[in-house]
Order: C-alpha cells, then structure tokens, then sequence
C-alpha cells in the first residue's frame, strides 16, 4: 500500500520534467525508481578545480579551502577535543570566522556562520552532530552489518573521495531542520549511501537531482522496457488473484451447503485476503529487475546540494540501509514537504491488519478440540482485530511528538520513549496471538470432523489448480 502511495506521487510529481525532457514517466517507471533501478554514475563527471565556485571579489579567494571534517565533532560521551579553548562551545575549530558572503553561495564562510549559533552540549543541533560523529568514526561505507560487502555483491560501487569528502562537510554542519522527516540514524544512513562513485537513488531524489543540474535529463526508458525486464507479467499476476479468489467461492460453497470448513482453511483465506490485495495494488509493478539503468552525472553537487539530497531519501522502516539498496520496507519523501502522510498510512495498514484479523472470526462455530481452545481462538481473534487500534494511534501520536521534538533547542524527556515501550509491548501480544492461531490451525486438523472431508458440489467439477 505505501509503495503504491509513493509511487503514484512520484508519477504525478514528475510529469513536468518527463514532458520537458520529451521522455515517458508512468507508474511501472516511479515504481522501479523507488526501487532504486535509476543510479547517478560519477565515475567519468570532470571534476572541477574548485567544487563550489565562488563570486569574484567576494574575497572569498583569499579564504583557506574548507576542511571541515566531522571527525571533529567532540563526543557526546565526554571526551575531550581538541579545540581552543575560546571555541569550546563549538563542534569545529577549523571553521574560519570571516564575515558570510552572499546567501546563495554555500561556501566555508556559510558554514562558519552557522557555527555562530555555538550550540551548547544541551542542544539539539550538539547532540545531533555529536552522534553523526560517533557513527562517521565507527562507519565504514564497504560494511554490510558487520562483515565486509563481497566484491561480487558490490560490483561497480566503491567510495568516492569528493563525494565522500561532500558528505562529511554536510553532517559537519548539520541541524534537527536538516533531517526532514528523518531520525538521526536513517539521515546518517541515507548520507552515507552518497559518498559513493554510484549513488542509488529514489524517485524524489531523481527529480532533485534533474531540477538541479546533476544530470542531462531523465532515463529515455520505455514502460514496455521495463516490464520485459520484469520477471512477472500481467498473465501471472492475473492467475495469481483468480487463484486467490477461487479459494473464496469453495469457502461460500462451503458455507451455502452447511459444510463445516476448518480452521487451516479460515487462516489461508485470511493470508489470501492480503495477498489479493498486494497483487491488485502491485499490478504495475516490476518485479525481480536484476539491472538498473545509469545516468551519467554532470557535475558533482554542491555541500548544500547533497545535504538536500540525502534528507530526500528513503528512510527503511525495519532494517537499517546499505549502500548498495533500496528496501522493501521503505518510506519516501514527497514533493510537498508540508504534506505529511504518514498518520494516514500507518491507520491504513492499521486498517488492512483489522481485516486479516476480523476473517478468523469465521471459525466461530468451527469443531475445536475443547472448549478452552475455541475460547482461546475468539480471545486472539479479538486481539488480532483490536491490537491494531491501539498500536496505530500510538505511532500517529509518536509521529507527532517526534515532529515537534525535532523543533525544539533544547534536550528535553523524550515522552516517545515511553510510546515505543508500550507500542512494542502490545506488539508482543499481537505476535503471540498470531502465534496461537497458526498453532491451533495445525493442531486442529487432528480433530476433524466427518463434514470436513465432504467435497463441495458443483465447484469439484470446475477445472482449477
């Protein structure tokens, strides 16, 4: 459902410049962008003397080349750093202090002016750089977990000194304004994904990166293209859902003929159910694309550039982001930053986990081993149907006190550790209750009675798989 939402934004979001360009932009293609099949290639982008040219008699000339490294950063553990001691309050002693030339030149002056501001170690902007510095320090981009990325696996990717470069003078200034609608730790992961000579991209990001000069124009790749790169098609997903919808009349069947059907059966219906609808909502979609299209990179980007860009991409709602992909789980940043869609996202799959739940109930007066276990089964049904209430106006909420937490100067309680606590707890619960259920499914196929084995009339004599 979320991939659908984001593609479909992606598609309309990019109508202009797919029209400017001359090329075509349809669903399949904003579906295999957020996938990560586009990828900005700076392996043969000149590089220029100076990344970020400056106004002549600026006097930025006569300014040292920006060095600032977060490695700099003092240690939210306490550590000392080594700064004078007149700067003790600011995470960079290296930045020059010569007065900020003009606003739309991103230079070293910039950034000692945003150094001003001197955070102090109870602000967020300090706590914020002093986790990014953490993190650069035990970081190594060609790591997967905890083990080195095979060759084979990385293939064309390997890190890039400018854009590596780029990268740590973005987090070395970094703001709570910087991440958008990112934690620190999946900011830092989506800046990391950045210091390579490929950068693997989103739809948003692929829009920024085209807005702005990155790239020529957008891949000339047809929708046709990309399906005969898919490993599905429109026949395979076809047969999928009517294979789904032909279990729903054998259990009407069933039903219409007074036949009991068993609890195994009520649970594949319900999984059924959500993989009718991941198949209806996916029917555009590529699937299992081994190879991505590479789009030469123009120039390289400037500081304030690839910050944007990192604050553009993907934030993965379970597994932590590598270089190397885009997963499943993600979520993607729209267009319209004001437009936050994520309540209504999380109550929408809050909603889709209700249904699943709500169709256990047709076991209700199924044959069950003992009366425990048939109260049992209507405990968790109840469970898996109300849980999800609960669960999704607790993230909602903890969506919006992150928000706001992100505004503030200083450190205060983080109420959203107390959210996840009990969201997590209740997840538990869920989890056992789903537990419970595929358990009993199993056990219940020993205690079947004689309606059980009875074949249903006319839908025997249909020919199906």
């Amino acid at each position: 459902m979320m991939c659908l939402w984001f593609a479909c934004h992606g598609r309309n979001d990019m109508k202009e410049l797919a029209d400017k360009d001359n090329v075509e932009w349809s669903l399949a293609h904003a579906f295999l962008a957020n996938m990560g099949g586009f990828a900005i290639d700076f392996r043969n982008t000149p590089s220029p003397n100076n990344l970020e040219q400056k106004p002549p008699g600026s006097g930025a000339e006569t300014e040292p080349p920006l060095e600032t490294s977060i490695n700099n950063l003092p240690s939210s553990e306490g550590k000392e750093s080594p700064i004078d001691e007149d700067d003790a309050i600011s995470p960079h002693a290296s930045l020059p202090s010569a007065p900020a030339p003009p606003a739309q030149v991103f230079s070293a002056q910039t950034v000692g002016d945003l150094e001003k501001q001197a955070p102090t170690r109870h602000d967020t902007t300090y706590i914020l750089r002093s986790k990014l510095s953490e993190w650069l320090k035990k970081h190594s981009s060609n790591r997967w977990f905890i083990f080195p990325v095979p060759k084979v696996v990385q293939g064309r990717w390997e890190e890039h000194t400018k854009n590596k470069q780029l990268v740590q003078d973005s987090l070395a200034v970094a703001t709570p304004e910087s991440l958008g609608f990112h934690t620190p730790r999946s900011y830092f992961e989506s800046m990391m994904a950045l210091q390579g000579n490929i950068w693997i991209i989103d739809g948003i990001q692929l829009q920024y990166a085209r807005k702005n000069g990155l790239i020529s124009r957008l891949p000339d790749f047809t929708e046709s293209q990309i399906m005969d790169r898919s490993k599905g098609d429109w026949v395979t997903k076809s047969l999928a859902i009517l294979q789904v919808t032909w279990l729903w009349v054998q259990l009407a069947m069933r039903y219409a003929q007074h036949l009991p059907a068993t609890q195994l059966e009520i649970m594949t219906a319900a999984f059924a159910t959500c993989s009718f609808i991941t198949y209806v909502m996916y029917f555009y979609k590529p699937k299992d694309v081994a190879t991505r299209e590479y789009l030469p990179a123009t120039t390289f980007p400037t500081v304030s550039q690839i910050a944007e860009i990192g604050k553009l991409g993907p934030t993965a709602v379970w597994f932590s982001r590598v270089h190397l992909i885009i997963s499943n789980d993600c979520y993607h940043h729209l267009e319209d930053s004001d437009k936050d869609t994520a309540p209504w996202l999380i109550l929408a799959c809050g909603t889709v986990g209700m249904l699943f739940g709500s169709v256990h109930f047709a076991c209700w007066n199924s044959h069950f081993p003992t009366p425990g276990e048939r109260l049992g089964w209507i405990i968790s049904c109840g469970l898996l149907v109300g849980l999800p209430i609960p669960i999704c106006l607790l993230m909602v909420l903890d969506h919006r006190l992150d928000r706001k937490r992100r505004n503030k100067k200083e450190r205060t309680i983080e109420a959203g550790h107390v959210i996840k606590t009990v969201v997590f707890a209740l997840e538990v619960v869920y989890v056992l209750a789903r537990f419970f259920i595929m358990a009993e499914a199993g056990r219940s196929l020993w205690y079947l009675t004689s309606g059980s084995f009875v074949a249903t009339s006319w839908t025997f004599n249909v020919p199906h798989v």
